[in-house]
C-alpha cells in the first residue's frame, strides 16, 4: 500500500473525532468518544470497564497532543497531522498501534456483556458511536465479516491493527 493511503485511513480515523468538523480535533472531542461509548453502550458508569474506556481515550487525546499538536491550545489540526505522519514512518507506526488499542479496547469493554464471541455487526455498532457516518455501517459490517460470522473479543485489535499498517479492512471506518 501507497504511505499516502495509509496516511488517508490516519486521516479519516482522525476525523470521526472531530465534533465540529471544523479540520481541528481538540482534546476534549476525543474524550466525548469515550462518554458516548460508555451511554450508547450502557456501561455502568462508575464500572472498571468504563474508566478503561475513558481512561484509553484521554491517554490517546494526550498523546495525539504531544506528538502532533499544538498543547498551548488542546488541539490538532488535520493537516499538520497528516503531514507529520508521512514525514515519518516510525511516528505512524506507533500512532497506528496505540489507536489500535484504544478502539479495540473499546470494541471489547463495550460489547462484554454480549459474549467473548460477537457478530460483525454489534463492532459496527461501536465504530459508528466512535464517529463513522451511521450510512457507512454496511461498509464496515461487510468488511469485518470478511473473517467469518463471529468476531473474538479477546482478538478484536487484528481488524484495527491490520487497518493502521494497511494490510487489510480498508473501510473498517466507512467509506473514504
Amino acid at each position: 500500500m501507497a504511505d499516502g493511503d495509509l496516511v488517508g485511513r490516519f486521516a479519516r480515523r482522525l476525523r470521526l473525532f472531530d465534533s465540529n468538523a471544523d479540520g481541528i480535533v481538540r482534546r476534549r472531542d476525543v474524550v466525548a468518544v469515550a462518554e458516548r461509548l460508555v451511554r450508547a453502550f450502557r456501561v455502568d458508569g462508575q464500572s472498571i470497564g468504563a474508566e478503561r474506556i475513558r481512561t484509553a481515550y484521554e491517554m490517546l487525546s494526550l498523546s495525539m497532543l504531544a506528538d502532533f499538536g499544538d498543547l498551548a491550545r488542546d488541539e490538532v489540526a488535520v493537516p499538520g497531522f497528516t503531514a507529520a505522519l508521512a514525514a515519518d514512518p516510525a511516528r505512524m507506526a506507533g500512532l497506528g498501534r496505540r489507536i489500535a488499542r484504544t478502539d479495540a479496547l473499546a470494541v471489547r469493554e463495550c460489547l462484554a456483556p454480549i459474549g467473548d464471541a460477537v457478530k460483525a455487526e454489534h463492532v459496527a455498532e461501536v465504530i459508528v458511536v466512535l464517529g463513522a457516518h451511521p450510512g457507512h455501517q454496511p461498509v464496515i459490517q461487510q468488511a469485518l465479516e470478511r473473517d467469518g460470522a463471529l468476531i473474538r473479543l479477546a482478538t478484536a485489535i487484528r481488524p484495527f491493527a491490520d487497518h493502521f499498517t494497511g494490510s487489510g479492512y480498508p473501510a473498517l471506518y466507512g467509506r473514504p
